[in-house]
């Protein structure tokens, strides 16, 4: 909502207290007098300046995940949480008496909070215009550096193709075997080396399978239907892809975008935030490290990768598989980096989606792993019960851990489950996606179950 919008669903007493707050000087008995007295403060760049930094003293971290946000409007239950580490319900009712929030039902009936959309600009420039002020800048740049531009795009269609014309057998957990894999990886343009082993999971449905590139490349092509791991034990390309190649190659790189953030938001809680932001502040070359230190909680560890590998490998070498970033070294050995073109063209706010509903998100309390385990990472009854139906308890205590198993999931059928609510369930509820080899197994031991039930049965008929 625009500022006038927003001033102008208010009510006079509302008007009436931002205007005192502010010491403006106008009848405070007619709203339309106010209104135009603080449309005409708020439109002058030094108050506005003033202001925002005064509103923003002992409040950065909230007033940057406010105004990072590529959206404007908040729920209650989002605000508290923003607002929990610098007073909670009382900053909301601040914000309201300084004109930063508004309070409205007019859409949709349910109450939600929003910031004028001029205001919220303003103090994104604002803190952008303080990130980038101490760091490191260059107009240069190293003179070796990578830009990927729309190889991942190409690289897609390469695999599409392949699958097209060749026979690819799947394993019994449904990842290609390594002589297909290695054919792949050979003629794609930017060249990944098979998995050497070690723990993954977390970023993708078959991130444990490949490599980081090629992971998020199936991924999006088996989220898409443009490739089917069929029932036959083979992968298969969809029959009709005319949708994604109707696309221009400018598209299909922004589809893929939204597909990395969307996937790696999980793990990566304030990764469209990121984003947004090196949108504008990496207009010239930025020094990696100097960066991670300045987003400071935007970037936190996630489970076996500690906050540099987040940042390196997860956010800026990922960015750079998309096209969003240029990636070099100078001669002492330092990581740069800036936004490309294709960048600045396909980071607008409309492209970025907004963060989930947060109250939604302290519901994803499982992480699924490929070895069947599930960790329980919070305390919701209602959530564990429904597991405990089709897993078997491993390990109890503070975090606790289920397994999946085929007599578990037997005893589940048993009971009246259903596999395919099983999996619904575990889409809504986990953290990160469901491993492709579990996803797979699970539906083959509901196959297997469903059709010893009707054997039996026809023996008794």
């Amino acid at each position: 909502m625009k500022l006038s919008e927003c001033l102008s669903t208010a009510d006079i007493d509302t008007l009436r207290k931002i205007s005192d707050h502010y010491g403006l000087t106008c009848s405070k008995h007619s709203k339309l007098s106010l209104l135009q007295e603080l449309l005409y403060a708020f439109r002058r760049g030094r108050f506005l300046e003033e202001a925002i930094a005064q509103w923003q003293e002992g409040r950065e971290q909230a007033m940057i995940r406010l105004c990072l946000e590529t959206r404007s409007r908040f729920s209650a239950e989002e605000l508290r949480g923003i607002f929990q580490s610098c007073g909670g319900e009382a900053v909301i009712d601040e914000a309201i008496r300084e004109g930063w929030l508004f309070p409205s039902s007019r859409y949709g009936g349910r109450l939600y909070y929003y910031i004028p959309e001029e205001l919220q600009a303003a103090m994104r420039r604002q803190f952008v215009a303080r990130f980038v002020r101490n760091l490191h800048r260059s107009q240069e740049g190293p003179l070796l550096f990578q830009d990927e531009g729309l190889a991942l795009v190409r690289d897609l269609d390469v695999f599409l193709e392949y699958v097209r014309h060749h026979t690819v057998p799947l394993t019994t957990g449904g990842s290609m075997y390594k002589r297909n894999l290695m054919q792949v990886l050979e003629l794609l343009e930017v060249r990944e080396e098979p998995l050497q082993g070690g723990w993954r999971f977390g970023y993708g449905r078959r991130f444990h399978d490949y490599p980081d590139r090629l992971a998020l490349l199936y991924d999006y092509a088996y989220s898409a239907r443009l490739i089917v791991e069929g029932e036959d034990g083979y992968l298969h390309a969809a029959e009709d892809c005319s949708d994604w190649y109707r696309l221009s190659e400018v598209e299909q790189a922004r589809t893929l975008m939204r597909f990395y953030i969307h996937l790696y938001r999980r793990p990566i809680a304030r990764l469209p935030q990121v984003v947004h932001l090196l949108a504008h502040a990496a207009v010239d070359w930025l020094d990696s490290a100097e960066t991670l230190d300045a987003l400071a909680n935007l970037v936190t560890p996630y489970y076996y990768d500690d906050r540099e590998q987040v940042w390196r490998t997860r956010i800026l070498k990922m960015l750079m598989h998309l096209g969003l970033v240029r990636i070099g070294q100078d001669e002492a050995g330092r990581e740069w980096f800036q936004i490309t073109k294709l960048g600045q063209q396909l980071i607008t706010p409309d492209a970025l989606p907004a963060t989930p509903d947060q109250t939604r998100e302290r519901q994803r309390i499982l992480i699924v792993q490929p070895n069947f385990d599930i960790v329980v990472t919070g305390d919701q009854p209602l959530v564990t019960n429904e597991l405990a139906a089709f897993t078997d308890l491993r390990q109890a205590g503070a975090i606790r851990v289920y397994r999946l198993t085929e007599a578990s999931v037997r005893r589940g059928m048993a009971s009246g489950g259903l596999v395919s609510a099983w999996l619904e369930f575990l889409h809504q509820h986990a953290q990160t996606p469901v491993p492709g080899n579990v996803e797979r197994t699970l539906l083959e031991w509901g196959r297997m179950q469903e059709e010893q039930a009707m054997g039996e049965n026809s023996l008794t008929s």
